[in-house]
C-alpha cells in the first residue's frame, strides 16, 4: 500500500516529542545506515513522536473528527465553510475520496512503519539492555496507539507488523477487528512491561508504563471488558503517581504540562519569532477570526475552526468552572454569526503566530482514569459506592470543591445502570471537551445518531458513519482491500 511503503524507503526523522531530543534531517538516512548505535536508535524512536505532532493527526485532524464530527462543534450559521474536507466531516457527507479521510489513514500507517522499522532493527543492536527495553517499549506503545486509532475509525484494517522497505508484497488484506485488538493489547502489554514509570526531566513526554496502562484500560472499556478495565484502572490508581490538579484551569496551564495529572501528552512548544515546526496549531485554528476578536497590536487573528455548538455550551450546569476554560462566548460578534462560541483551550498568550502554541495535547490524564474506573465499577456492581466516589472526585473539582469533600454537586445515588451511563457520557463531554474523546465515546455507547439529531436534525447520520470509508487511493493501489459497508 502506498500509505505504508513511503516511509519504509526513506525514513523521516524530523522533529521530536521533547525539546531536547536528537533529530535527524528528513531524507538523509535509509535503513541501511540508520541503526548503527544508541544515538541512531533514539533518533528513530524520536521520529515516531514527531509524527504524532502532525496536523494530519493530533495537531488538527483529530479534533476535526472528534469535535467537529460530533455535536460539540459545527460550521455554518454565518461562518466561512470553504474548507470542503472539514465541512464534509462536519456534515457527515464525507466519502472515500475526502482528503482528510486519506491523510489520517496515510499518516497512521506511516508511523506504524516507523515503529516496525524500530522494532526490527533495534532488537539486535548492541546497546545497553535498559535503553533497548525502553526504545522497543516506546515503539510498541506508539504502534499500539496507531492501530487503536485505526480500528476505531475504520474498523477492519490491514494488520501490518513487518517493516516495509521495498516495493514487494505491498498488497495486504484487512484483518478482523478481534485480531487487530489482539495485537493492540500485545503492544500495550509489551510497553507496560518494558517502559519506566518516570523519566529524568529532559525526557519528560516520552511514553511511560503508566501511559501503556492507561491505553490498556481504554481498550478494555472500548471492548466492554469490564473486569479487566476495573483491574487496570485500579492498578493505575494504586501506583500513587498521578493526582488531580486542585482546579480544572490548572490542568491546561502551559507551565503545568507533563506534571501531576498528566499520563501522556503530545508535546508542543512555542519558539516565538525564530520560527516553529513544533508548535500547536490549535492556538491559531481555534482562536476566533478578526471579525469576532480583532487582534491586539502585534498579535494575530485566528481561523475560528471547530466553532462550538450552543448545545455544548449549554450542557454545563450553573457554577461548572469547566465551561469558561473550554469555551468562550462572544456576545458582540457580528450578527451574521448565529452562535458565536469558540474553543478556549490551547490558547498561548505568548504565541508569535497561529502555529506557535506551546500547549500540549492530552492523550490520557488522571481524570480519565477516575471516570473510566467509575464507569466500569458501576457496570460490574450497580450502585457501587467506589464508582460514585470516583465520578464525584472529577465533578467536585469542576465546581471548585476539593475532590475528596462531599458536596451538593455530587451525582445523586440510586441511579439505574442506564442513568449512570448517561451521566458518565455527559460528564465526559464536559471534562474532556476538545481532547479527542467525544466521537469515540458516543460510538462506543451507541449514542452518535441520537446526539447529532438532538444538536442539529438537518445533519443525517447513518449506520455507515460509525466508521470512516477506506480511502479511495488505497483501494486503487491495493486490490485486496474491500470498502466498508455503505460507501
Amino acid at each position: 500500500m502506498r500509505s505504508i511503503h513511503i516511509l519504509g524507503l526513506i525514513l523521516a526523522m524530523v522533529a521530536t516529542s521533547c525539546a531536547e531530543l536528537e533529530q535527524i534531517p528528513d531524507g538523509t538516512n535509509t535503513t541501511v545506515s540508520l541503526f548503527r548505535n544508541q544515538k541512531d536508535a533514539e533518533a528513530a524512536v524520536n521520529g515516531m513522536y514527531s509524527a504524532l505532532q502532525s496536523q494530519n493527526l493530533y495537531n488538527q485532524y483529530n479534533e476535526n473528527l472528534q469535535s467537529q464530527g460530533t455535536d460539540d462543534a459545527e460550521w455554518g450559521f454565518g461562518r466561512n465553510t470553504n474548507n470542503t474536507d472539514k465541512l464534509a466531516v462536519d456534515k457527515f457527507t464525507y466519502t472515500a475520496s475526502t482528503n482528510l479521510v486519506y491523510a489520517y489513514w496515510r499518516t497512521l500507517y506511516q508511523n506504524i512503519n516507523r515503529a516496525n522499522l524500530a522494532i526490527k532493527y533495534i532488537d539486535p543492536m548492541s546497546i545497553p539492555d535498559e535503553k533497548k527495553k525502553q526504545y522497543l517499549g516506546e515503539a510498541h506503545f506508539i504502534r499500539g496507539l496507531m492501530f487503536f486509532t485505526l480500528v476505531r475509525l475504520y474498523g477492519e484494517v490491514p494488520l501490518v507488523l513487518e517493516a516495509t522497505e521495498d516495493l514487494d508484497d505491498l498488497e495486504v488484506a484487512k484483518e478482523s477487528i478481534d485480531k487487530v485488538y489482539d495485537q493492540i493489547l500485545a503492544d500495550f502489554q509489551h510497553a507496560k512491561t518494558n517502559l519506566p514509570l518516570t523519566y529524568p526531566a529532559v525526557d519528560k513526554g516520552r511514553a511511560t508504563k503508566g501511559a501503556a496502562m492507561a491505553m490498556l484500560a481504554k481498550v478494555y472499556v472500548t471492548r466492554k471488558e469490564w473486569q479487566k478495565a476495573a483491574d487496570e484502572t485500579q492498578e493505575i490508581i494504586a501506583l500513587g503517581s498521578y493526582s488531580l490538579w486542585p482546579t480544572y484551569e490548572e490542568v491546561f496551564r502551559i507551565a503545568n504540562k507533563n506534571n501531576k495529572e498528566s499520563i501522556f501528552e503530545i508535546q508542543y512548544r512555542s519558539l516565538g519569532s525564530i520560527g516553529n515546526n513544533n508548535g500547536s496549531t490549535y492556538n491559531g485554528f481555534f482562536r476566533p477570526p478578526a471579525n469576532v476578536l480583532p487582534p491586539a497590536a502585534g498579535k494575530f487573528a485566528g481561523y475560528g475552526d471547530n466553532p462550538v455548538t450552543e448545545n455544548h455550551y449549554k450542557s454545563y450546569a450553573p457554577g461548572d468552572q469547566r465551561r469558561e476554560v473550554n469555551v468562550r462566548y462572544f456576545p458582540n460578534a457580528p450578527k451574521s454569526i448565529l452562535y458565536p462560541y469558540y474553543v478556549n483551550k490551547y490558547q498561548d498568550p505568548n504565541a508569535f503566530n497561529v502555529n506557535d502554541g506551546g500547549n500540549n495535547y492530552y492523550i490520557a490524564r488522571y481524570a480519565d482514569i477516575l471516570m473510566m474506573s467509575a464507569e466500569v465499577l458501576h457496570e460490574l456492581q450497580p450502585g457501587s459506592t467506589v464508582a460514585y466516589d470516583r465520578f464525584n472526585q472529577v465533578r467536585r473539582r469542576a465546581f471548585g470543591v476539593p475532590s475528596n469533600t462531599p458536596s451538593v454537586h455530587d451525582l445523586p445515588t440510586g441511579l439505574t445502570p442506564q442513568q449512570f451511563r448517561d451521566s458518565v457520557l455527559v460528564e465526559r463531554r464536559r471534562e474532556f471537551a476538545f481532547e479527542g474523546h467525544r466521537r469515540f465515546d458516543l460510538i462506543r455507547m451507541g449514542k452518535l445518531k441520537e446526539a447529532m439529531t438532538r444538536q442539529d436534525p438537518t445533519i443525517k447520520v447513518e449506520d455507515r458513519h460509525l466508521l470512516l470509508p477506506i480511502p479511495q487511493d488505497e483501494l486503487i493501489v491495493n486490490p485486496l482491500l474491500k470498502q466498508n459497508e455503505g460507501y
